[in-house]
């Protein structure tokens, strides 16, 4: 789909602030509320925007340690195989299947050391997972994707 220059105005006001309320985004951008409501809609429709969802703060829930598991598998071990047993670890938030040689990227958070570790032999004990290499993640930024207006350096 093809996104037009209000398309991509609307998309970074959501970027910024996914609550903000159709009305300001009008305002915003002086356009009549039902033009951005028409937008939004087609822009949902098409799956351009996927959804939309809180961005939890692990910190405050008690969570103080984010790492990355980096994750390989055997030839015969498949990646959906492997699923199940990720989705029964509580600590597992999220997977990337990437191309190269690393066969997931696992995003896990901890409550402490113990937990951590404890995550990570789990992880370690799944059928046809061979190897795992962990990083702590020390700091996370989120950028505006490529489309939005306003990029830094711009």
């Amino acid at each position: 789909m093809h996104l037009t220059p209000l398309d991509k105005k609307i998309l970074n006001i959501l970027f910024q602030d996914g609550r903000i309320p159709l009305s300001e985004i009008a305002t915003a951008l002086n356009e009549p509320a039902s033009t951005i409501r028409g937008r939004l809609r087609r822009l949902e429709s098409t799956g351009i925007i996927a959804g939309y969802r809180p961005i939890l703060n692990p910190k405050m829930l008690g969570y103080d340690i984010q790492a990355v598991v980096q994750m390989q598998r055997d030839t015969n071990g498949q990646i959906q195989a492997i699923l199940p047993h990720l989705e029964k670890i509580p600590n597992v938030i999220h997977l990337v299947h990437p191309l190269g040689n690393i066969d997931g990227l696992i995003t896990i958070w901890a409550r402490n050391i113990d937990e951590l570790a404890s995550t990570i032999s789990r992880i370690n004990d799944i059928p046809g997972v061979i190897r795992t290499e962990s990083l702590v993640v020390l700091n996370e930024m989120s950028f505006p994707p490529p489309l939005c207006e306003n990029q830094k350096g711009s």
